[in-house]
């Protein structure tokens, strides 16, 4: 699968939460949880809804748009290891910048993915006699933060060596 698909379908793994939020969630929401994961905030289900949509449609926007410019972005507005080795030629050059691309794909399909955890957590909440985040948010926080160090640790030891490195 590609990153940009892997993209595209955590896109509309959040547009089903959305909708699936919208049918589900009761009058009063919780808008926001403590560190404890118990709510602290609570609104309408009209708050929680157009917050929930506009801060995704904003990560969409912004993760999506950063890909795509991904090969219009001046260089020296680039940060890569080895940066001198991979804008040697102009063949490299392409080569780092599609795989730049991919990597804002593969955050970003990380990010909406996490961003719908919380959806469907804050509408199992919601309608919860004892509403609370549960152990299943704090874990989907775990593997997110986990794959996105591993995934930036990676990118920079491995992923963007100079090739002509032993």
């Amino acid at each position: 699968m590609t990153a940009r698909l892997s993209f595209l379908l955590s896109l509309s793994c959040f547009a089903v939460a959305l909708v699936a939020a919208a049918l589900l969630l009761p009058d009063e929401v919780p808008l926001h949880f403590s560190g404890s994961g118990e709510p602290d905030r609570w609104g309408t289900r009209s708050e929680a809804l157009l917050t929930m949509g506009l801060v995704g449609a904003l990560l969409a926007v912004v993760l999506g748009a950063s890909a795509a410019l991904a090969d219009r972005v001046p260089i020296t507005l680039l940060n890569v290891p080895h940066k001198d080795w991979w804008t040697a030629t102009p063949e490299r050059e392409r080569r780092m910048r599609a795989m730049m691309r991919a990597d804002l794909h593969v955050i970003g399909a990380a990010t909406v993915l996490f961003l719908t955890l919380l959806v469907v957590v804050t509408t199992t909440a919601a309608r919860s006699e004892d509403p609370a985040l549960g152990p299943v948010f704090f874990l989907g926080l775990a593997c997110f933060l986990v794959f996105v160090v591993a995934w930036t640790v990676w990118s920079t030891r491995t992923r963007y060596r100079r090739r002509d490195d032993a």
